[in-house]
Formats: structure tokens, C-alpha cells, sequence
């Protein structure tokens, strides 16, 4: 029988204890020992806790991280999970913290402050062990909270704020543009503007709901969304380009001529006819429609935007974006032209809808394939 089992067995005997006549001395003496039973498995499950991270056995469900695993298999809040994990590795990387825990001498409450003040102060910690421990086993935890409070503070006194201002100093970010005119992100942040910008990013793109028509997205994807939202704003203002557009390459055919595989945006490269079409809908593009790379067929006037009013009204009819499962807000959505523009679709209610960047360029995509299995 697993000891799992065998603790269960014990716990409902001990839920089923009638105590009606009980006076208060033995109520008070069971208490005292539920609470010495509960400080033995707290430091059971820390010890298990640190084995079972070690072997990463939490990824084998395909979580991304044990906080992830515990937060979705256990009865416990994302902060709790963190905070178990944290003392947990504190405890399997410290010996002598370890082996008092395990004796009884400290309690799971005390190794749990101890792990909390060590965070980002781990290299000093195994110097002052032993006097941290020292201190734990004559006070109680709330004591012992102010020592660590202390300690903590003397470990940021002499840290070598050089370095600090080195790192600040050594902020950079570089924007290289590929072929397809695609940025790659390159750059180095010290670590509060890392923080702030990760605090910031995050809470402006909460993770997408599981079971939605369409997978969610990945961290990495959710961020850079936000970034565009952090330098658009949740409003982005109307976009103004040229896009020059090769006929044959906008209708899903083989392009006349190569130099002239893709549309473009003027003065930055090639972009897909999908993402063409996603900015037509609510920007005010001069198109510029060719034939190869000389004859121009069509130099249209700047196609009419989404105006204000139009805006308003689909906020409070759509709500937001119009894709099953999708719950970004108005505020974050494009104006999608149902049938484009390019197909003469005009820009009026009946027309227009309201999708997310990600829902209107999926959209788009969509139009574009079912427009080629029209043609086969």
C-alpha cells in the first residue's frame, strides 16, 4: 500500500471522531498534534516536491513548467504552486537546511521564508547557512521574518551595484528585417525594465481560452501582440501605405514575372496578398495593381475607411471580435470587410465586422484558399 494511501486512511479515521464530549483541554491537545502531523507531511511533500521537479517528471504530461502542473492536477492557486516549487528547490539545494527540516528542528513555515528572502540572493545564502538556521530553531516564524527581512536587506547593501548600472547602461534593441520584410527582435533589457515589460506584455494578452475554434496561442505569440497593442494602443490608428499589387499574385496564381512574386508595401518589401487584404480593410491604402513590373492596370483612389460611426455601432452590435470562441473586445478589433474590396465590397454595415489581427488575417487566409479550390 503506497504511504499516499496509508495518510488518507489516517485522515478519514480522524474526520470521523465524534468529539461532542470532549472537554477543551482534549480538544486542545488533538489540535496540537494535528498541527505536528500536518508540519511532518509539509516537510514530506517538500522533500518529494524537490525529487519530483529534479526529474522534471512534470513535464511527461506535457506541462511547461511544475507551477503549470500543480496549478491544473492539485487544489492550488498559481501563487501557491510558485511558492511550493521555489521552497521545494530550496530545500534540495541546501544539505543542512534539509537535514533540520527533516529532523523536526525547523518547521516547513520557516524554510518557506527562508526561500522567499534567498530569491535573486541564492549565491549568498550557503555563507550564512548556518546562522539562518540557528536563528530558525529559536524563533517562531514570525520572528524569524524579520531576521530574514534583515538578512536580505545586508545582501542588497553589498551587492555591486556597478554592475547593476552596467546593465542598464547595456539596454539595446535591434530590428533587422528579413526578405519577406518580417522583424527579428534582437536586444538585451537589465532586469527590472525586463520585468516591467514582461508584467506589462502579459496582463495586456492573457492567455487564449483552450477549447476555442482555433488553438491558443503560444506565450512568445501573445507577447508580441501585445507589443503591437503597447505601441499602437488598443485603438490602432489607421494605417497609411501604398501597396503595390501583382494581379496574378493577388488572385492565388503563379506570378507573370518573378520580381513580381508577391505584393508589397511601398518602401519595405514583400508582404502576403492574406495580410494585403487584412490592411485594406480598415487603412487607407493608394493600390497600385499590376501586371508584371511595368504594366500598371489599375492606380486606385485610397480606399474609404471604417469611419467613427460605423466603428461605434459595430462595437455594440458585434460586442467584439466575430470568430466563435474569440473574446478580444471591440476595442482591440479591425473593421473586416466581408467581401473585400478588391471584389467591390463597399464599406457599409452590412459589409463590415469586427475581427482581432489575428481572426482577420486567419480570415483572409481563408478567403484566399477557398478562392483557389474555386479555381481547380
Amino acid at each position: 500500500m503506497s504511504s499516499a494511501r496509508i495518510l488518507r486512511g489516517a485522515v478519514e479515521a480522524a474526520a470521523v471522531v465524534d468529539r461532542s464530549g470532549w472537554s477543551g483541554a482534549a480538544r486542545s491537545a488533538e489540535l496540537v498534534d494535528l498541527l505536528a502531523a500536518r508540519e511532518r507531511l509539509d516537510a514530506v511533500i517538500l522533500a518529494a516536491a524537490g525529487g519530483w521537479d529534479a526529474e522534471q517528471a512534470w513535464a511527461l504530461d506535457g506541462a511547461l513548467s511544475p507551477v503549470a502542473w500543480l496549478a491544473h492536477r492539485c487544489a492550488l492557486t498559481r501563487q501557491d504552486a510558485s511558492k511550493l516549487v521555489r521552497t521545494a528547490r530550496h530545500v534540495a539545494k541546501h544539505d543542512k537546511t534539509a537535514k533540520a527540516l527533516d529532523a523536526g528542528d525547523i518547521t516547513a513555515a520557516h524554510v518557506e521564508i527562508a526561500a522567499q528572502a534567498a530569491k535573486h540572493r541564492e549565491e549568498h545564502y550557503p555563507e550564512h547557512e548556518d546562522v539562518i538556521l540557528d536563528a530558525a530553531r529559536e524563533l517562531s516564524p514570525s520572528g524569524f521574518r524579520q531576521v530574514m527581512a534583515h538578512w536580505r536587506s545586508c545582501c542588497d547593501a553589498v551587492t555591486d551595484h556597478d554592475d547593476a548600472r552596467k546593465q542598464v547602461e547595456g539596454n539595446y534593441l535591434d530590428i533587422n528585417r528579413t526578405f519577406s520584410s518580417v522583424g527579428h527582435l534582437d536586444g538585451s533589457l537589465d532586469p527590472v525594465s525586463t520585468k516591467a515589460l514582461i508584467d506589462v506584455l502579459d496582463a495586456m494578452e492573457p492567455p487564449d481560452p483552450v477549447e476555442g475554434p482555433t488553438p491558443p496561442r503560444t506565450l512568445a505569440q501573445r507577447r508580441a501582440a501585445a507589443l503591437i497593442r503597447l505601441v499602437t494602443g488598443d485603438t490602432p490608428p489607421p494605417v497609411t501605405i501604398d501597396v503595390i499589387i501583382d494581379a496574378d499574385a493577388l488572385a492565388g496564381r503563379s506570378p507573370s514575372e518573378l520580381m513580381n512574386h508577391c505584393c508589397e508595401l511601398a518602401g519595405s518589401g514583400p508582404i502576403s496578398p492574406a495580410l494585403a487584404q487584412t490592411l485594406a480593410c480598415d487603412a487607407a491604402i493608394g493600390r497600385i495593381l499590376m501586371r508584371g513590373s511595368s504594366e500598371v492596370i489599375d492606380l486606385g483612389r485610397r480606399t474609404r475607411l471604417v469611419t467613427p460611426a460605423q466603428r461605434r455601432a459595430l462595437g455594440i452590435r458585434d460586442g467584439g471580435c466575430v470568430e466563435p470562441g474569440c473574446t478580444a473586445p471591440a476595442h482591440w478589433c479591425d473593421g473586416h470587410h466581408i467581401l473585400h474590396w478588391t471584389a467591390h465590397g463597399p464599406t457599409n454595415m452590412t459589409n463590415l465586422e469586427l475581427r482581432c489581427r489575428r481572426h482577420h488575417l486567419l480570415q483572409h487566409q481563408r478567403d484566399l484558399e477557398a478562392q483557389l479550390r474555386r479555381r481547380e
